[in-house]
């Protein structure tokens, strides 16, 4: 199966819409289970071969959080059938009922990743906006990872030429290093926004659009 892609810019974003009349689906829920240590207390004294040493103590919490995932099944007007699943959907769906499947991903590929889900029988919809860093670069990370080799191999040449990495070349070097970190992450941020901002026009618009004569009172 081609992959999705990522996009660095607003203008490499394709958005479509899949429509369809529910034939089935399927439901599976998934468990995530996350642990933390803590430790508390311990030390003590020794003099003169006197005194005490308290052992430290250690208290391990458990928790859990699931998901449940819903997968549908569709088929369109023209007698084609496509699936997509999404996690803790806020509204009923049912069999018979017309959805519409909001996609996003790179002009590139042509492909995308389901980021709303509009349910015109019901007039209810609703965004997945933990989806949008699916399509996003990560070309911030590099960044930072570079800005940071940079600082570090500077701070090295300062401190070998004037042993002192308080002057000359560190005040430049930390200024350009976060200002190309800064500067990416303001980038992102922006296009997180713009994706977000564009998918939930676009599941909006295919809710005012598809009008559904059975749709619930």
């Amino acid at each position: 199966m081609a992959t999705v892609g990522k996009i660095r810019s607003f203008a490499e974003l394709d958005i479509f819409t899949m429509t369809g009349t529910v034939v089935g689906q399927q439901g599976r829920t998934s468990t995530h289970l996350s642990s933390e240590t803590t430790t508390h207390g311990g030390g003590g004294y020794l003099h003169q071969g006197s005194g005490f040493i308290a052992a430290p103590t250690t208290r391990t919490s458990v928790s859990s959080s699931s998901t449940h995932h819903q997968r549908l099944f569709a088929r369109k007007d023209d007698g084609d059938e496509f699936d997509v699943e999404f996690p803790d959907v806020q509204f009923g769906i049912r069999e018979g009922h017309r959805v519409s499947v909001v996609c996003a991903g790179p002009k590139s590929t042509g492909r995308g990743h389901p980021m709303a889900l509009v349910n015109h029988t019901t007039r209810n919809h609703q965004m997945f906006p933990a989806r949008v860093n699916w399509i996003l670069s990560n070309r911030i990370k590099l960044y930072a990872i570079s800005a940071g080799a940079a600082l570090l191999i500077l701070a090295v040449i300062a401190l070998s030429v004037s042993g002192s990495v308080t002057g000359g070349i560190m005040p430049v070097a930390f200024l350009i290093g976060g200002g190309v970190v800064a500067w990416e992450a303001f980038r992102w941020l922006t296009l997180y926004r713009q994706v977000r901002l564009e998918v939930e026009n676009a599941a909006q618009s295919t809710l005012q659009k598809e009008k559904d004569p059975t749709r619930a009172a």
